[in-house]
């Protein structure tokens, strides 16, 4: 009979336990992503734009746009250059937009996605904004020459996709 009593007590303070924790996450996340919607786009020493992402991920060409086999959410990074981006996954890295093949927008549930493919890579890089308005603030960086899908036209147009 104790050890079944025990045994309830332990239950219920696991339960209580992991509760707990996803309300923490939960909190965390929705600070995060209204923090996140309320950020500025700012501007670099060295010009460059940088646009405040919730995550960022590494997906991989050829598979759906929802696959990723990297996130960083902890400190992503997407910056708009003179030259070209600079973005982080997991390790900073820098690109020229002669090497942007596509800029694409993607949208599910509360994400709002800049979707960059590059030449001869087999990496794409996607990069969660947070909304539609940012998104469209992002693209209206880009120079004329990338090429946009679309969706991305549109969403920079202020249409709804």
């Amino acid at each position: 009979m104790t050890a079944t009593i025990f045994g309830v007590a332990v239950l219920a303070v696991q339960l209580l336990i992991v509760s707990t924790v996803v309300m923490l996450l939960y909190r965390g996340w929705k600070k995060r992503s209204s923090a996140v919607a309320r950020g500025e786009i700012e501007v670099g020493v060295d010009g460059g734009r940088s646009i405040p992402l919730m995550a960022s991920f590494a997906g991989v060409r050829g598979m759906p746009w929802w696959f990723a086999v990297a996130t960083n959410n902890a400190r992503p990074l997407l910056e708009i250059l003179r030259s070209g981006l600079r973005y982080r996954v997991i390790r900073k890295r820098e690109r020229s937009f002669a090497e942007i093949e596509r800029v694409d927008v993607r949208t599910f549930w509360k994400t709002v996605n800049l979707d960059i493919a590059f030449r001869g890579d087999l990496l794409t890089l996607a990069a969660n904004v947070g909304t539609l308005e940012r998104a469209r603030e992002a693209l209206a960086l880009f120079p004329p020459g990338v090429p946009m899908t679309p969706r991305a036209q549109a969403v920079l147009a202020g249409r709804a996709i």
